[in-house]
């Protein structure tokens, strides 16, 4: 029984990498982009800073951006992308916001989205997957990723406020950033 359950276990990862391939990608366009820093006055509040992107795909238009949302002497975060992804293998929908997030000082910061709200209504915590560490001097992609396995996904029509919650572990450094992205 064990010889026959080692042969079978390669054939059912195998199946399982296979289901895993077919997902859909959906950008959504972002008209503006507006951030406060409530920490540090010199952040950039402006969205205006960065170039716009646009490619056609199959499924419709695909954009990437390149909006500066803060720049100071401890961060600088670039949102780079909102997208829906839909997996019709696994019947599954999410919503991904991606900040490029440089960390200029020495220590380990991590970066968290706390507050997130889409056309107006709070998105429920249990949706909300957010936890990046950065290590010092480095670049990392802080990935927001809004999910849910029970109810449907908010549809994003208006605009999406959140707060990037910018912090290291021995509670010496807490920064909060104000984000609003209109659609």
């Amino acid at each position: 029984m064990n010889r026959m359950f080692v042969l079978l276990m390669p054939l059912f990862l195998l199946l399982g990498l296979v289901a895993c391939a077919g997902t859909e990608t959906e950008e959504k366009p972002i008209d503006s982009v507006e951030s406060t820093d409530q920490n540090e006055e010199d952040a950039t509040s402006e969205s205006e800073a960065g170039d716009e992107e646009t490619d056609e795909d199959e499924d419709g238009e695909t954009h990437e951006f390149n909006k500066e949302i803060a720049d100071n002497d401890d961060v600088k975060v670039t949102l780079t992308s909102v997208e829906k992804i839909i997996d019709q293998d696994w019947d599954e929908e999410k919503i991904e916001v991606t900040f490029e997030v440089e960390n200029k000082r020495e220590d380990t910061i991590e970066v968290q989205a706390r507050e997130v709200s889409i056309d107006d209504k709070m998105v429920d915590e249990s949706m909300l997957i957010m936890s990046q560490e950065i290590s010092g001097g480095k670049l990392a992609d802080a990935v927001l990723t809004i999910q849910s396995f029970d109810k449907p996904l908010p549809e994003m029509e208006e605009n999406m406020e959140l707060i990037l919650h910018i912090f290291d572990w021995e509670f010496e450094f807490e920064n909060d950033i104000d984000v609003r992205i209109d659609f």
